[in-house]
């Protein structure tokens, strides 16, 4: 950890406040906005007029999961990039990726990843029983809570409540799963009295290898523990200070795809808030809160063939630190949000590579992975809302100074750039309208302009296999920030037994950071095929839409139907994007029969195939596939839940079209039929 960074940091940001519990509902009740259910119990999309934003309430099936990943997915327009079978699925929304997506918790908090290959990406590091619900802004259209180019997922924490005599509740939940013997727990135990609210969350997952639709078996084994601890007091009424701690673990996980595995990944996630809801002030309310989170990593290929020739293992560590203070003022028909906020990242690790034959049997060489690269962000950022007449109009923007620096740099990198720190100016802006018409059409626009800096990795990797091929990966200091101008059409008409919303966008990226070959350059490991370089592009885009349609048939009955696409293209190759979700439809037919104690449910899924790759980055083609789940839940008692599944009910065969390929002929097939056995106790 670095420890000057932390102490400027705190020294920075002195607690002030944000949002009581009751506060919070009372502005819920007052800010202008338009919900609706889906009519299924699981989920609620919400169009609130000032951005295209989904909320999506969790379930009981969703709290025992251990990768936050798989509850997105469950969401029109998500998929992920898989490279192991059941660990870090590496989220993808619209075909934008990795820091084109703003993955935070409660606002603020977040997780840099310390494998160079994601092997724990940020969605791996949230703990999803401790959350809510999730927030997602899609597009560059809300600057509140950092820069924003493909989307923002906000998982939000429970709101503390406090009670005149000390409260108990909590929950338990368990699962098996029979291919891949996967066995999952969760408990949340909290208490509430007059004063303090404390919480405590566990939960524990480990898998074995699974098998395909072909009976092929898939590399897949995993083990996770999470910790975390909450306490919030009640300084005096409208004002709670809290603290927030989470500690992962993981351990042993299997990572074929990649030239190594995955042999320890240990977290450390704090957050410190001070919350206030004011009256008859200047300000409406105050936010504040500071977080830091470490992330030690360890992997090797000790368990590989290729240690008879070469034995590696990595070790590296980064260290997340930041805060933001947030003002709200509110009149009538009008909320203006004005705050600051401040994020330091730093990233460090060696890998040792070990000859183990030839002349050069018994000598170790060390390389650096991100040459110790840092970046430092100071932004300030303004959001307004306000309702005229049947018009609702929202603008954002945000100003960021971001500087950045290898703070150890090879000696390739100190030969090839003339300048190796940068600093960056970056604006971003967006405004949109909606308008009711009658009881059930709404219709709205936005135009955003999100820009970011590149990433550690894309400034400062050295000489890697980071990408989807097996070529080296070197990173550019002097990268110009990315920038997405997108627009955004949304189309919603509602009944009371039916919900109809199509969301269209159309993005076009200025300076889109990717790479490509420099045959001038000279890969590390004399096996790999060669190096690739980050470079900005000048144009590339991305257009696609979402549709989603939920109708309730009869008393019991109700049905879900979503369709996502999307299409990116390089304008200056003149190629595909890389990495793109394919076509898909997913529907849902469920009932609540017995006064809802019993649930069955049918979830069929149809991937269309993907045929539109990158060439240039000898991306491979995916054929179409349909999926169908069949379920049952059981409500035994009030507080007792019961799950009985199987998913892919007919065993196929298929690979995900962002699954990594084990070897070049040989792809990280989804698991094949697939029986699930879950159960969850409230008290």
């Amino acid at each position: 950890m670095n420890i000057c960074s932390s102490k400027a940091l705190l020294s920075l940001l002195i607690p002030t406040i944000a949002l009581t519990h009751a506060a919070a509902q009372s502005f819920s009740k007052n800010a202008d906005t338009f919900f609706s259910k889906t009519l299924a119990p699981v989920s609620v999309y919400a169009v609130k007029g000032k951005t295209p934003q989904k909320t999506y309430q969790l379930k009981s099936a969703d709290w025992v999961q251990h990768d936050a990943s798989q509850v997105l997915l469950q969401i029109a327009g998500f998929n992920a990039i898989r490279k192991s079978g059941n660990f870090g699925f590496d989220p993808v929304f619209r075909g934008f990726k990795w820091e084109q997506i703003n993955l935070i918790t409660d606002g603020a908090m977040g997780a840099h990843q310390a494998c160079p290959n994601r092997m724990d990406p940020p969605s791996s590091q949230i703990m999803i029983n401790q959350i809510k619900e999730i927030e997602l802004y899609k597009g560059p259209h809300n600057f509140r809570y950092g820069p924003s180019t493909g989307a923002i997922i906000n998982f939000k924490m429970s709101d503390p409540v406090f009670s005149e005599k000390p409260i108990w509740n909590g929950r338990v939940g368990g699962g098996y799963e029979t291919n891949g013997s996967i066995r999952r727990t969760e408990a949340y135990f909290n208490r509430s009295s007059k004063r303090w609210q404390t919480a405590l969350a566990f939960s524990y997952s480990a898998g074995d290898d699974y098998k395909d639709g072909k009976d092929s078996i898939m590399p897949a084994v995993f083990n996770r523990t999470a910790i975390n601890f909450t306490t919030a007091y009640l300084v005096k009424p409208g004002a709670v200070a809290s603290i927030n701690i989470t500690r992962n673990f993981t351990r042993n996980t299997s990572f074929p795809t990649l030239m190594m595995d995955l042999l320890s990944d240990d977290t450390w996630m704090i957050q410190a808030k001070f919350q206030v809801a004011a009256k008859n002030k200047w300000y409406s309310q105050w936010n504040t809160q500071v977080y830091t989170s470490l992330v030690d990593h360890q992997m090797g290929n000790g368990l590989r063939p290729s240690s008879a020739t070469m034995l590696s293992h990595v070790f590296a560590n980064t260290e997340t630190t930041g805060g933001r203070t947030e003002l709200v003022f509110r009149k009538t028909n009008t909320v203006l949000y004005v705050g600051a906020d401040l994020k330091y990242e730093y990233a460090n690790g060696t890998r040792s590579r070990k000859m183990m034959t030839g002349m050069m049997a018994g000598k170790v060489f060390y390389d650096t992975l991100w040459q110790q690269g840092s970046i430092l962000r100071t932004s300030a950022f303004a959001h307004l809302e306000k309702k005229l007449g049947q018009f609702q109009l929202t603008t954002s923007g945000r100003v960021d100074l971001v500087h950045s620096k290898p703070n150890q740099p090879a000696a390739k990198t100190i030969a090839n750039n003339v300048l190796l720190a940068a600093n960056d100016f970056n604006t971003s802006f967006s405004a949109g309208i909606s308008r009711n018409f009658g009881k059930h059409f709404q219709l709205a626009f936005w135009l955003g302009h999100g820009v970011r800096s590149a990433s550690i990795t894309e400034k400062f990797i050295n000489y890697l296999p980071v990408g989807l091929d097996a070529y080296e990966v070197v990173g550019n200091a002097q990268l110009k920030p990315e920038a997405n101008t997108q627009f955004d059409l949304l189309l919603r008409y509602q009944t009371v037994k039916s919900l109809f919303q199509v969301n269209f966008y159309s993005a076009r990226i200025s300076q889109f950071i990717t790479t490509v070959v420099d045959p001038n350059l000279k890969p590390v490991i004399a096996t790999a095929p060669g190096v690739r370089k980050y470079i900005n592009v000048a144009d590339a885009a991305m257009l696609g839409f979402e549709l989603n349609y939920a109708q309730q048939i009869g008393a019991f009955l109700n049905q879900e139907m979503s369709f996502a696409y999307v299409h990116g293209q390089n304008k200056e190759l003149h190629e595909p994007l890389p990495e793109i979700n394919p076509f898909e439809l997913k529907y849902k037919l469920a009932a609540r029969l017995m006064n809802s104690k019993l649930q069955p449910y049918m979830n069929l899924r149809y991937s269309f195939a993907q045929n539109r790759i990158s060439t240039s980055f000898n991306e491979k083609a995916t054929g179409d596939f349909t999926v169908i789940d069949l379920g049952l839940k059981v409500m035994t008692t009030k507080n007792l839940q019961l799950t009985a599944a199987v998913n892919n009910l007919f065993n196929i065969s298929y690979r995900e079209h962002l699954s990594r390929f084990i070897t070049p002929i040989l792809p990280l097939n989804a698991t094949g039929r697939n029986w699930v056995l879950m159960i969850s106790y409230q008290f």
